[in-house]
């Protein structure tokens, strides 16, 4: 069995700031949570977890199952109440529950400025003091997209990034070159929705795969730097940059890449398209190479993970990519048990490093020791080519915080559905920042 020890270099992960995982179907995976207490019977401390890790479809689910087994075997005296509920309905229950003092004492959460209200409102364990024995485990610069004020309020699991997924065997049966640049990228479009074959699945139906498609043309047109300052508003959304990432999803929308109805499609059933050789191309995260790669898909061993296209005159580069440290954990700062909650929580964030990595559905942000000889070379392939990265733009629905992230979203869709001029997408997006 070959041990590798598995590091990642990023240059630029200062600049990271982002996230999204992945949606499921509405349930609850046991029981509802109870209010932490030392049980008389056995005097273990119950503590209550939170995730969105519920659907099948979810790469991180299986990893995630395996953690929690890992929890249960370590911590003896700790009784783990875990509730899992889909991601859109899960990020309002977070946000209610900060709003009535009912966070449970750790749960999963989105970095950056989807976090940022509940930092702010008092109700997140600053976790500085408690970093001394992990410090050297984490990439360097690892919390910074949940860093608040200069204090640690969360613990990040892993890197993130949104690779162009190609089926390379449609792309040698239909004659398409796998595309470097926009022009190639619009070919393709063309060539597969001419033979009737989805280009490009975007299950925009949750809002959030389809904003994937407009950020990652923004990131080619304005390049980082200007995305990065647009999102922190400190400059225009109303520039030619973004007009233009806005003008070439309508053209991209107009030529058939997102088939028939993408916003009726769901997230799940979009990825289970793509996992059944439907569609040519897939942009999102890199969890989604766990559903490509299981076992039940009929695309494994398929599908080659790539940069997304350059744009012709764009100040995007290549080596610039959407993704980042976008989600982790955090400790409500009402728990009745910090020490335990936060051992717990440090526990989680380095298992499931290593357990998402091992199911092909993350890139470690710890220093993991493991065996990889199992992890697809389409995991292995994503970390190598991020490692000439010079720049991370995270998710613009978890940089946003929550109210714009939402118009953001809804305004990508009014463009994939002809509602919206470029232009006017552009005025839109400009008003968030002049509030």
């Amino acid at each position: 069995m070959r041990k590798a020890l598995y590091m990642i270099t990023i240059a630029a992960l200062l600049f990271s700031m982002s996230a999204c995982a992945s949606s499921g179907e509405a349930k609850n995976d046991t029981q509802q949570p109870k209010l932490e207490t030392k049980s008389e019977a056995d005097n273990k401390v119950t503590l209550k977890l939170w995730h969105a890790w519920v659907s099948d479809s979810d790469g991180n689910k299986k990893p995630f199952q395996n953690v929690l087994t890992h929890v249960k075997e370590q911590f003896k005296d700790v009784e783990l109440v875990v509730e899992g509920i889909d991601n859109e309905s899960y990020k309002t229950k977070l946000k209610n529950a900060v709003s009535t003092n009912q966070l449970p004492d750790i749960f999963f959460t989105w970095s950056a400025g989807f976090s940022k209200p509940f930092v702010e409102s008092g109700k997140v364990l600053a976790l500085d003091e408690y970093m001394g024995d992990i410090k050297d485990k984490l990439l360097p610069g690892i919390t910074d997209s949940m860093t608040y004020d200069g204090k640690v309020y969360g613990l990040p699991y892993q890197m993130q990034v949104a690779p162009l997924y190609c089926n390379k065997e449609l792309f040698d049966q239909n004659g398409v070159k796998i595309p470097e640049t926009y022009e190639e990228l619009l070919t393709a479009v063309n060539t597969f929705s001419k033979k009737g074959i989805t280009p490009m699945i975007n299950g925009a139906k949750e809002l959030w795969p389809a904003m994937f498609y407009y950020d990652i043309l923004a990131l080619r047109t304005a390049g980082a730097e200007q995305c990065i300052k647009t999102l922190n508003k400190k400059a225009s959304f109303n520039s030619p940059e973004f007009i233009d990432a806005a003008a070439k999803l309508v053209e991209l929308s107009k030529a058939g890449a997102f088939g028939e109805n993408p916003l009726k499609l769901s997230y799940d059933s979009g990825n289970n398209q793509f996992a059944e050789g439907k569609a040519a191309m897939l942009f999102n995260g890199n969890w989604v190479a766990g559903v490509v790669e299981s076992e039940t898909s009929k695309v494994k061993g398929k599908i080659l993970a790539v940069k997304f296209p350059s744009i012709t005159g764009g100040k995007g580069s290549a080596t610039e990519y959407f993704g980042g440290a976008g989600d982790g954990f955090m400790v409500s700062s009402g728990t009745s048990n910090k020490d335990m909650a936060v051992k717990v929580v440090k526990f989680i964030a380095e298992d499931m490093a290593r357990e998402a990595y091992l199911a092909n559905a993350g890139m470690p942000g710890w220093n993991v020791q493991v065996d990889d000889s199992n992890v697809s070379p389409m995991v292995k392939q994503m970390v190598s080519m991020t490692k000439d990265s010079t720049a991370w733009v995270l998710w613009w629905d978890v940089f946003l915080e929550a109210a714009d992230a939402d118009i953001h979203k809804n305004l990508v869709a009014e463009l994939i559905a002809g509602q919206i001029s470029p232009e006017d997408f552009a005025k839109e997006m400009q008003k968030l920042n002049e509030k």
